[in-house]
């Protein structure tokens, strides 16, 4: 575990990474993101009733933290999100709803957000690869994708059969869906 700001700047290679104003919507989306993510894993910490789910949220969650400090680093207060504090409150909310009904539902909630976060980095990756510019970001990028990835990898391996439970697939689309839009406002605002 990294404790440190300057450890953790390290470790993803996130101390010299200049940020320039094509990129910088993208940041602003992946910080309100990131910020999403520790408080799902707050909300889900709250759940008493399940060892299984807090034991989750302490170990996904520690990761989270670690790529919201990389992403304090990179972007500037004025570059952030205006509606953090929503982003918060919609974190918290999924988290500890997800976990209200089950671990289950819970994993399978990290498995669909996480999906979502790799396409969403990809999608940056791939894009600074074909530019050919920034690769400290790129590599910052990169490192916070593989860890989304083994989380997502991780949910999905705690699931159950899940193939035709409505409920749990219009959970899914919902999730996704919302994940979307708040992407897309936390670019503008």
């Amino acid at each position: 575990m990294y404790t440190n700001e300057a450890e953790i700047l390290k470790r993803y290679g996130a101390a010299n990474v200049v940020l320039t104003a094509d990129v910088t919507e993208w940041l602003r989306s992946d910080h309100a993101g990131e910020t999403g993510a520790v408080w799902i894993y707050k909300g889900a910490a709250f759940a008493f009733w399940s060892k299984k789910i807090q034991e989750m949220a302490l170990e996904h969650g520690e990761t989270e933290r670690q790529h919201l400090v990389v992403m304090n680093h990179i972007l500037q207060p004025s570059q952030r999100s205006k509606l953090i504090f929503l982003w918060k409150i919609m974190g918290f909310g999924l988290g500890f709803t997800a976990s209200f009904f089950g671990y289950s539902i819970f994993c399978y909630t990290i498995n669909v957000v996480e999906t979502f976060v790799e396409k969403h980095y990809g999608e940056q990756i791939k894009l600074l690869e074909e530019r050919r510019s920034n690769p400290d970001l790129l590599m910052v990028l990169k490192k916070c994708c593989e860890e989304e990835v083994e989380h997502k990898e991780d949910a999905f391996a705690r699931i159950p059969e899940i193939k035709g439970n409505v409920f749990i697939q219009f959970w899914g689309f919902v999730v996704k869906f919302f994940s979307g839009i708040a992407v897309s406002i936390a670019k503008k605002i």
